[in-house]
């Protein structure tokens, strides 16, 4: 009798490898068909990005994760982190080319620049929380049009937010973080003072510790209940230079050591409420800002120290002159250093010049700036790159477009004019 043969397909031993299903060559994926997959095999460098813009568009994935965790990761990794004040998102496209890696929405830039005001809040919640967002894409929208046109793999650049004093109580508070948590902004600060203005304007009133800390909980139990545990939080004090004080003094470094302390020991979800504290000192005197930076640190060895190297300061005086420089700083424990209004001295004095050479040469002045422009560097002496122009046209190309083809973007500004025949 012949032996039967069993119809059941043969098992491999448990000991020789597996079989791999044999597959048509036309059958393997392209890089775009695993979508997230291949985006990040190419930031974990096990992937080569493709060779076009057109494909590289789109290979391209937004992130995924939130701003307020690589944020972390940079005050964790870094020896400190310097963000300068801006106040639109053509500054943060500016300040991530310039090689910055984070990036700070001030409140007082916001107020000269978008309503031609000093810092007294003359602007709503919403109006600031719709910047930062803005801001936030501008970011990514940066980080997109890197990869597409030169295929290089850059993180966007976390955005710190001035929260001024949560625009009232713990209820306003909430509602603040409602709106920017979601939109990608990494971090924010909150002040102490009762009746909003810039801290370098005279008169300030503060709000009782209590209330303050009643600010600094809701922010990190909504950011939390969000499912952003990661947001930071920042606990600004301007007791040094307060008027007006609840404890019936007058303000001083020691007032703000007492109020700094008092909100770090504030705790909630099992964890302290803020992660970085800051003190708005009147000027840059050294022994002022290591006595506080010390005494804090004292009590609170682990807590983090942010400090704004304010454009309100006369760097120019003999009396701070040597500057004291960012790795100093670092050591005393600060991490996140920041300018508030960076972009509004530079940019406004850039723009001031420009405006006085028209007025004295007209149109000779039109020349010398292309040429300043061409030896500084700058990304915005072509607008169309700032805006991230090429880019849009290689979407337009993707997307079979035959207005906006990425064979239409020359070499000039002026050529983009053209139309091709």
């Amino acid at each position: 009798m012949e032996p039967q043969t069993d119809p059941r397909p043969s098992r491999p031993s448990p000991l020789e490898p597996p079989r791999r299903p044999e597959q048509p060559p036309e059958s393997t994926p392209t890089p775009t068909a695993n979508g997230r997959a291949h985006w990040e095999a190419l930031r974990a460098e096990r992937a080569r990005p493709a060779e076009t813009p057109e494909a590289r568009f789109q290979e391209f994935r937004f992130p995924t994760e939130h701003p307020s965790t690589l944020l972390r990761r940079l005050l964790r990794d870094e020896p400190y982190v310097f963000a300068p004040g801006l106040y639109n998102a053509g500054g943060v496209k500016l300040a991530a080319h310039a090689g910055f890696k984070a990036a700070y929405l001030s409140g007082y830039s916001y107020a000269v620049e978008e309503h031609g005001v000093t810092d007294v809040g003359a602007f709503s919640r919403n109006e600031l929380a719709e910047q930062a967002a803005r801001m936030v894409r501008a970011s990514a929208y940066w980080q997109r049009e890197r990869y597409v046109t030169d295929g290089e793999l850059r993180e966007p650049l976390p955005l710190v937010m001035d929260m001024e004093d949560g625009h009232g109580g713990f209820g306003q508070v909430q509602m603040l973080m409602q709106q920017i948590v979601p939109t990608g902004v990494a971090a924010g600060h909150l002040e102490d003072q009762a009746e909003r203005r810039c801290g370098h304007l005279p008169g300030k009133m503060l709000v009782p510790v209590e209330k303050q800390i009643e600010r600094l909980l809701a922010a990190r139990s909504e950011a939390d209940q969000l499912g952003c545990d990661d947001f930071v939080l920042i606990a600004r004090t301007d007791a040094a230079t307060a008027r007006y004080t609840p404890e019936g003094r007058p303000g001083g470094i020691d007032l703000a050591i007492e109020r700094t302390l008092a909100y770090a020991r504030a705790e909630i979800h099992n964890r302290r409420a803020i992660d970085l504290a800051w003190c708005e000192f009147k000027d840059q005197d050294w022994e002022a800002i290591c006595h506080w930076a010390r005494a804090v640190r004292a009590e609170h060895p682990d807590l983090e120290l942010a400090i704004n190297l304010s454009s309100s300061f006369d760097w120019t005086n003999p009396r701070f002159l040597p500057v004291f420089s960012m790795e100093q700083l670092a050591e005393e424990g600060f991490r996140y250093l920041f300018m508030t209004l960076a972009d509004n001295h530079a940019g406004r004095n850039g723009s001031w010049e420009f405006f006085r050479d028209i007025q004295a040469r007209g149109t000779a002045a039109f020349p010398d700036l292309q040429e300043r422009e061409a030896r500084s560097g700058t990304p915005s002496r072509s607008h169309n790159v700032l805006a991230g122009t090429p880019t849009y046209f290689t979407g337009g190309t993707v997307f079979g477009s035959r207005s906006f083809s990425s064979g239409d973007v020359r070499a000039s500004d002026a050529a983009l004019s053209e139309v091709a025949p």
